[in-house]
């Protein structure tokens, strides 16, 4: 009877979904997206997705000929696998033909706008897009906005201004989990354990397809910053379970990095994220901790998506100066003020050797079939 009841429920969520989709409703369909099971299937998500990420709203720059990051990608492409999912072939033939058109898209992006840079992880964040879409070209226009809108800071020169969200998680999780945060803070375990949480989207750290989506769907209507509040809900979701692990840095490190892999309650910690970026707004949650560049993609995002319209195109250069630069480019520290930075920073040794060492285990961890 419970299984009946489910399957109505369902069925009529599908109904909703097609059904904003059709009459380009896109309050219903944010709203659908970003609560209860998400978009449902990936035919729907395949509908939906252009419509909420803005598709053709942006002329189209042209492209250059070459990237200096195309070596970079030709390594990390080949040792990109497809997710888990029985709606996807895993032969060997469909994988290299996956393969082959993520190069493409993500070669295409870079060449799009050459003062992106490339960072490992924006191949795995493609990869879902890519397979619900099923070909390069719809795949190509998603992951432009995802370059310019969401993930634009991840895509200067440095991970710095990355690297400054995640102090944010901290500055969050002392208001929501302050007795996870005294262990974090006593054990001198840096934010680092959710580097790839928030480069990937989780799309590195879960297996299944389906949470990926549903992750996705979420994310894709939510503000760029979102994914630090569902990091942070996911690390107070777990909270029993890291106050109850061995009191040592790495086991707690160790032990945070596997959170995604562990959860299947994805849309309560979704849900959870959202009222935490109502109670601490971006903006408030920069005047609690650092904050960050005026241009960051986190400070400039409802000024520019809000006016981004299919019908009428805008380069974006309109909406964002660049300048043929990035436009974090002036404000990423030079090395000496880096230097002076970490030396004035609560962990300067640690933060040093750990970020290193997580950088270079992450590296590992994408080198692995």
């Amino acid at each position: 009877m419970e299984n009946r009841r489910r399957r109505r429920k369902s069925v009529s969520r599908v109904a909703q979904i097609s059904q904003a989709i059709k009459g380009r409703d896109l309050a219903t369909l944010k709203h659908l997206a970003r609560t209860g099971a998400g978009l449902e299937t990936t035919r729907l998500r395949r509908r939906a997705w252009p419509l909420l990420l803005n598709f053709r709203s942006l002329v189209d720059p042209g492209t250059t000929l070459l990237h200096p990051d195309e070596a970079q990608v030709d390594l990390d492409v080949p040792r990109t696998g497809l997710p888990k999912s029985r709606e996807i072939r895993c032969t060997e033939h469909a994988v290299q033909r996956r393969q082959k058109q993520l190069r493409s898209v993500v070669v295409s992006v870079l060449c799009s706008y050459p003062w992106l840079s490339y960072y490992q992880g924006f191949h795995e964040l493609t990869m879902p897009f890519l397979c619900v879409f099923g070909s390069e070209k719809p795949t190509q226009e998603a992951m432009r906005m995802m370059a310019l809108f969401f993930v634009r800071d991840a895509m200067s020169s440095s991970l710095d201004h990355v690297m400054q969200q995640l102090q944010l998680l901290y500055v969050l999780l002392k208001a929501i989990a302050p007795k996870v945060h005294t262990v974090l803070e006593e054990l001198q375990v840096p934010p680092f354990f959710a580097i790839s949480w928030v480069l990937t989207w989780f799309a590195h750290d879960v297996d299944e397809f389906a949470s990926i989506c549903r992750i996705y769907d979420f994310l894709v209507v939510s503000p760029p910053m979102q994914i630090v509040y569902v990091a942070a809900a996911l690390v107070k979701h777990s909270e029993s379970e890291i106050l109850a692990m061995e009191r040592d840095f790495a086991m707690v490190h160790t032990g945070l990095t596997k959170l995604p892999q562990q959860t299947r309650e994805w849309d309560s910690i979704l849900e959870d994220s959202w009222y935490l970026q109502s109670e601490y707004p971006a903006t408030k949650l920069q005047q609690m901790g650092c904050m960050l560049a005026r241009r960051s993609a986190v400070n400039t995002f409802e000024a520019t998506w809000t006016r981004l319209d299919p019908a009428r195109p805008l380069p974006f250069t309109a909406l964002v100066a660049t300048k043929a630069v990035h436009p974090l480019a002036e404000t990423t520290p030079t090395k000496s003020a880096t230097k002076n930075a970490t030396n004035a920073a609560q962990w300067p040794l640690v933060i040093a050797t750990v970020a290193s060492a997580t950088m270079i285990m992450y590296a590992y961890l994408l080198a692995q079939p």
